[in-house]
């Protein structure tokens, strides 16, 4: 597959049918965290302008504190992956990020004004032309994670500005592609600014409801907004898709005590439907407390983003599941059934209110 085709793996600009492969390997669940301080019927969503005003706060001394914990499962590499694989020149073939996520990227970082996160999904057709996928979402994660410290409030989507503008001016990555959802959120006020572009998507859950949920942005089906690099002189080079930060879906709430935002990439959302991560997430924040130290809202964090991923993958590797891929492939025309197996990557972010 070249870099101009779109499958089930591929976001290029294609006209080629729907289809998909199934890989019944199981691979090692990874997790890292990040403390920084300072039912369907129930899944009904708040009108944006309630989650844009600030919530009520009578006592000044009162700060944000958000507990992270990121989980990921790189997919299984096919045959075909691991012979394209072998066109990539040698620089290139060494672990490109901070862990292997496969294709997929992403950053949690304490901030000068509190927390930063963001998710990539590399393009994996490049491979198929000695590109590494993961050597662009890597480097735009490691450039969001720079830009977000660099500021006290920065919004979303000037990190991802940021974080593209230097890929490009650097040089360093000649050609690629990624989706990318980022968020920000501040300690003093709980205000999250989000910026996503593609189809990587977050959930904010709160009073055990999925109040927003941000929306896929997509030319066609499977064919996600994405970031591009593209050489001068690459032939057919008109006909890569090449969306820019501004295009990304640009959004601001003001959280409160107890939320939870679920941010993952498409290997994610598209074996799990969004009532299904809210019964999860709630089951989870039954054992939750007001007396919880530090210690035990990162484990808790860590066990849900655990089980999500875990859940993920296990959903991606059932061939009679009508997952939300399936679903969106038969409105489509195709008549494609199961989950669909794709790199994975799971960030759960608990906020709590308490004295400065």
């Amino acid at each position: 597959m070249s870099p101009t085709t779109t499958s089930n793996s591929s976001k290029m600009l294609s006209s080629k049918p729907i289809n998909g492969t199934r890989q019944h390997m199981y691979s090692t669940l990874h997790a890292s965290p990040v403390l920084a301080k300072q039912q369907p019927a129930t899944n009904a969503t708040i009108p944006d302008d309630d989650l844009s005003e600030p919530v009520p706060n009578s006592d000044p001394t009162y700060s944000y504190d958000f507990f992270v914990y990121a989980a990921w499962h790189p997919k299984n590499r096919s045959a075909k992956q691991h012979r394209a694989k072998m066109k990539i020149p040698y620089w290139k073939q060494k672990q490109v990020g901070n862990v292997d996520a496969g294709e997929d990227a992403f950053f949690q970082t304490c901030t000068p004004g509190g927390l930063a996160l963001g998710v990539a999904d590399g393009v994996g057709g490049w491979s198929e032309v000695g590109v590494d996928p993961a050597l662009f979402s890597w480097t735009l994660m490691n450039n969001a994670a720079s830009a977000a410290k660099s500021e006290k409030q920065l919004d979303a989507h000037h990190i991802l500005d940021k974080a593209f503008d230097r890929l490009v001016q650097d040089g360093k990555v000649q050609a690629g592609s990624s989706t990318a959802c980022i968020l920000n959120m501040c300690k003093a006020t709980g205000k999250m600014t989000t910026c996503n572009l593609g189809d990587s998507a977050f959930l904010l859950i709160r009073d055990q409801k999925v109040v927003y949920e941000s929306p896929s942005q997509q030319h066609y089906f499977n064919c996600p907004y994405q970031l591009t690099v593209v050489p001068q002189n690459y032939p057919d080079r008109e006909l890569y898709v090449t969306d820019m930060p501004k295009d990304g879906d640009k959004k601001s709430f003001f959280l409160k005590d107890g939320d939870v935002i679920v941010l993952a990439t498409d290997g994610y959302f598209d074996n799990v439907y969004s009532h299904e991560t809210l019964a999860m997430v709630n089951k989870e924040l039954e054992q939750l407390s007001e007396n919880d130290d530090d210690e035990s809202m990162l484990a808790l964090v860590r066990r849900l983003s655990k089980s999500l991923t875990d859940t993920a993958k296990r959903l991606s590797l059932d061939p009679k599941r009508l997952s939300p891929w399936a679903k969106g492939a038969q409105a489509h025309g195709s008549n494609y059934t199961g989950g669909k197996v794709d790199d994975i990557v799971c960030l759960v972010t608990l906020v709590r209110q308490g004295h400065t």
